[in-house]
């Protein structure tokens, strides 16, 4: 793709370059949802991708996004809510309930979409070192600037503080629901479409009025998803229990 991918311009070898205006972030991000809710709701069978990330949002040369990389992809049957298969994914945007027992569901896309919309918004990676065995998760970062709507803490510095405010702030909430540990509170990616679009004042209300965002530090958030590991990745290879294991071991530090 002409202009690689969005971990190039977000942490790779564009990334001082400042391409990504918040006028293109904010097309990436509805670019891409329209795409997974294109697997989740129109697919025949539905499709859950299972490596939702930034270096699997490529862009084209108007920075048009678009999903790729279906190695992991798994076909949803009819009728079935989830499927139970062994965990591979990047850690950082896997969702519990997916890493710690191999439920693999729309819903699991879905909280990988919010971590990668934060990651969009604020230019941080989905899991930041503070020392050499503690690593902090984007959501734990980003939920209490939220709850005290600080959102120009929350915007990528590389900005300059040019963006629209109300963007940010759908932004930023569709991605902290989107990435709450309980799979059933999550969206379909159809409402996130429709949230990041704008398209329902009525919807967006009740979503800055929800519960998570008036509690900096709600139970939902302490799923210990980081984990202090070499390796950024899981193969089909490792096994549930140690993904159990690991994400229990960062989840006590």
């Amino acid at each position: 793709m002409p202009n690689l991918s969005l971990l190039s311009h977000l942490h790779g070898q564009h990334s001082a370059e400042c391409l990504l205006d918040w006028n293109r972030r904010m097309n990436i991000a509805i670019g891409s949802a329209e795409g997974i809710a294109y697997l989740h709701h129109h697919a025949t069978p539905h499709i859950i991708h299972r490596d939702i990330k930034a270096s699997n949002v490529l862009l084209d040369s108007d920075f048009q996004a678009q999903v790729a990389d279906f190695g992991f992809a798994k076909l949803i049957p009819d009728g079935a809510t989830h499927v139970t298969t062994r965990v591979k994914g990047t850690l950082g945007y896997l969702a519990p309930e997916y890493a710690m027992l191999g439920k693999a569901s729309e819903s699991c896309d879905v909280y990988s979409f919010g971590i990668l919309l934060l990651e969009l918004a604020s230019g941080k990676k989905p899991l930041e070192k503070l020392s050499t065995t503690i690593k902090r998760t984007i959501t734990d970062w980003a939920l209490p600037l939220a709850c005290e709507r600080k959102f120009s803490e929350l915007a990528d510095p590389r900005l300059n503080g040019k963006y629209m405010e109300e963007e940010m702030k759908i932004v930023v909430f569709v991605a902290l629901i989107c990435a709450q540990s309980r799979p059933e509170k999550r969206p379909t990616m159809l409402e996130v479409v429709e949230l990041l679009k704008g398209d329902s004042k009525e919807k967006f209300d009740l979503l800055e009025n929800n519960e998570l965002f008036k509690s900096p530090l709600p139970a939902d958030y302490n799923d210990g998803s980081g984990v202090d590991d070499g390796s950024d990745f899981i193969s089909e290879e490792k096994e549930r229990i140690q993904v159990v294991k690991e994400l229990e071991g960062e989840g006590g530090k």
